[in-house]
């Protein structure tokens, strides 16, 4: 399992693009609980808020994966399981 804590951070001189700090751009993620590896989808209402904390249905821990909104998702924008056996 990946330890969120131990991460480095970004670069020095490192800018995220500004139309992505827009208080509703929220960032596609495949996002797993850092304490319990239970997989996070955002699902209906939470699915269409701008959010950026997280709370696992499993085990209850609850994080940010970043400093900015993120939803988790099934799969990212452009990938699905189709043809898959």
């Amino acid at each position: 399992m990946v330890s969120y804590r131990r991460i480095p951070p970004p670069k020095p001189g490192f800018i995220l693009e500004a139309s992505k700090l827009a208080s509703d751009y929220t960032i596609p993620m495949i996002l797993h609980c850092p304490e319990c590896g239970t997989r996070h989808i955002d699902e209906e209402a939470f699915a269409e808020v701008a959010h950026h904390t997280h709370a696992c249905q499993g085990c209850g821990f609850v994080w940010r994966p970043a400093k900015v909104n993120t939803h988790g998702v099934r799969f990212l924008p452009g990938y699905t399981n189709e043809g898959v056996a």
